[in-house]
């Protein structure tokens, strides 16, 4: 992300609908807060400027934030997600959900942040995530082949089943290998969420510009990854920092959702080739499993009754089950052959 008005920029973070700064990565230092992000780090934005990030985390996190912000200076990543405890003056303490983006400054590179508590979103956050686009979702094995992906594949122009023992790299084009790969190596070294602003695209389509979310989902060496891809940046507009900052904040706001449905992805391997859930049963199903009953499902996901009856339909057709408990019960021994293996 490139940005040619930093006023500008600063100026827009007080229309976003969720907690920004604005940082200088080679010094971590707050350049500019909203009044959301006042609020997380319980401190005015006159106090926050030309202070320390790395201060206002708690002491355990300073290393890895440290070491995430030198990769991103250093143009390794385009962004990460991570999870951050926040120390507020008074010494109380706050998690929250943190994405960043890389923002090239012709003297410093900067660091924008979006931070998002853990605690229930607002609306205005929700309806931001109701706007936000597609996304395919994909697991890998450790050798990162694709051992699954989400049905629409649209944005690769593939369907998933398609690219199942395909590898990860194939979709990168050629230019960029070996920048996506240190940013792999970096999620893998570094066990963190990583952003690669890249260019793919499957078979003989033509190539466009993808964010891919790498993230770790075993403890093997090289790790099994979780990948997120979406939409590249929209492109230059009249006023474009106001723009992009409010690109970013959705994209943020994309890539936590799709984080939710990960732990679900591995389960879905077991899937024959052509029966790979959509995007969104991705998430019905991920929401079913942490807990939440079909209703919950709806008003969550800003669904209809029906429509998530429609989702469940679909998905026990594909799994060849009946009902939610049999549903469960299958995602259950999965889980368990996996683990086993």
């Amino acid at each position: 992300m490139a940005v040619k008005d930093k006023d500008q920029l600063i100026g827009s973070l007080g229309a976003l609908p969720v907690a920004a700064i604005l940082t200088e990565l080679l010094t971590h230092t707050f350049i500019a807060a909203n009044s959301l992000a006042e609020q997380l780090f319980g401190a005015r934005a006159g106090e926050l400027v030309g202070s320390d990030v790395l201060a206002r985390i708690h002491p355990l996190d300073r290393d890895a934030a440290r070491t995430a912000y030198a990769a991103m200076a250093a143009d390794v990543i385009d962004g990460y997600q991570v999870r951050r405890r926040i120390v507020r003056p008074d010494g109380s303490e706050l998690t929250v959900n943190v994405s960043g983006r890389r923002v090239d400054d012709p003297v410093h590179p900067l660091g924008l942040w979006v931070l998002i508590p853990l605690s229930e979103p607002s609306t205005e956050l929700e309806m931001l995530m109701m706007e936000t686009s597609e996304v395919v979702l994909a697991v890998t094995d450790s050798d990162w082949q694709i051992e699954y992906m989400s049905a629409d594949a649209g944005l690769l122009g593939a369907q998933g089943s398609e690219l199942r023992g395909f590898p990860l790299l194939g979709l990168v084009h050629p230019s960029v290998a070996q920048e996506f790969l240190a940013a792999a190596a970096r999620t893998a070294a570094d066990h963190l969420a990583v952003t690669v602003l890249t260019r793919m695209r499957a078979g003989k389509g033509p190539w466009a510009d993808r964010y891919c979310l790498l993230i770790p989902i075993s403890d093997d060496q090289p790790p099994r990854l979780g990948v997120i891809i979406s939409a590249g940046p929209s492109g230059p507009s009249p006023g474009s920092s106001a723009m992009d900052l409010d690109e970013h904040a959705r994209h943020a706001t994309l890539e936590m959702q799709a984080m939710k449905v990960l732990d679900t992805l591995p389960a879905l391997t077991r899937l024959p080739p052509g029966s790979e859930l959509s995007a969104r049963q991705t998430e019905v199903l991920a929401r079913l499993v942490a807990g939440e009953r079909p209703a919950d499902v709806a008003r969550s996901m800003f669904l209809s009754p029906s429509t998530v009856r429609n989702q469940l339909g679909a998905i026990y057709r594909k799994f060849d089950v009946h009902s939610e408990a049999e549903l469960l019960a299958t995602l259950l021994r999965s889980t368990a052959f996996d683990h086993g293996h």
